[in-house]
């Protein structure tokens, strides 16, 4: 696909987006490649155009499961922007067609650059590279229907599936905290749906981290200071069940993260 093709396409995906499904599909990326080419292209427009400002990165199929459901041999990454980031407790309008499931989220806030451009990246090097951790609920979803010849490809290209994302406390005070052993249960009108575990995620938040890192160093890209990283689903993620639903993810210590859609 040609530069003025992949932006055409680029715009297409935004508008999509923007237009809360009002309009055409972009074309399907044919390779992970291609769905990474497309969705920094993305980013580039975001950025340029629409004034969307960058705040960090999210990780998506952090499991095997998940990995087999998509049909991936590896996790995928994607971008955090604060335009689509609300502070729990948070009410988001509801926006048919576009959300498919909450996922609760364990979050590592920076305070150092990790570029494994240079060198690779292990969860030791991110956990002294961190400033903050926390807590998140993940609003998952997409416009673009995942049937033929839309995919998982498709699904990375389109903000790397993130609907919304409310973020929840944060705490500089972690050096006792084992955040693979952290536990998180998520309910929606007080009945628990789902519960889960920060090891959840292949080699946990920070591991899980690392290969992101190293993901995007092989993309010549890097991790800076500030950057907030959602790690993954500890939870096995929950079907929306429609709109006016009170949604809470209780991280023990860490606090809870509420949302309600609609």
């Amino acid at each position: 696909m040609s530069q003025t093709d992949l932006a055409t396409n680029a715009r297409t995906l935004i508008a999509l987006r923007l237009g809360d499904g009002k309009g055409a599909l972009p074309a399907a990326p044919a390779d992970l490649a291609g769905a990474y080419a497309l969705q920094f292209e993305a980013e580039r427009v975001l950025s340029a155009e629409n004034g969307f400002a960058p705040i960090g990165w999210k990780i998506g199929a952090t499991n095997a499961g998940a990995r087999a459901n998509f049909k991936l041999d590896d996790q995928f990454l994607g971008r955090l922007y604060a335009q689509m980031t609300v502070a729990s407790p948070a009410k988001l309008p509801a926006r048919p067609g576009l959300v498919r499931a909450y996922e609760a989220e364990f979050v590592i806030e920076l305070g150092a650059d990790l570029d494994a451009t240079k060198a690779p990246v292990d969860a030791v090097a991110v956990k002294a590279a961190t400033r903050a951790v926390g807590c998140a609920i993940e609003v998952v979803g997409s416009f673009i229907p995942m049937a033929p010849p839309h995919g998982a490809h498709s699904l990375i290209a389109d903000f790397a599936g993130c609907a919304s994302w409310v973020q929840g406390p944060m705490t500089s005070d972690f050096a006792n905290l084992d955040l693979d052993a952290a536990t998180v249960t998520f309910s929606l009108d007080g009945e628990t749906k789902a519960e889960g575990k920060g090891a959840n995620v292949d080699g946990g938040p920070f591991g899980a981290t690392a290969w992101l890192a190293n993901a995007l160093g092989k993309l010549g890209r890097s991790l800076r200071a500030g950057d907030l990283i959602t790690t993954g689903s500890a939870i096995t993620p929950v079907p929306y069940a429609g709109d006016g639903k009170r949604a809470v993810a209780d991280f023990g210590p860490l606090g809870n993260v509420e949302v309600t859609i609609g």
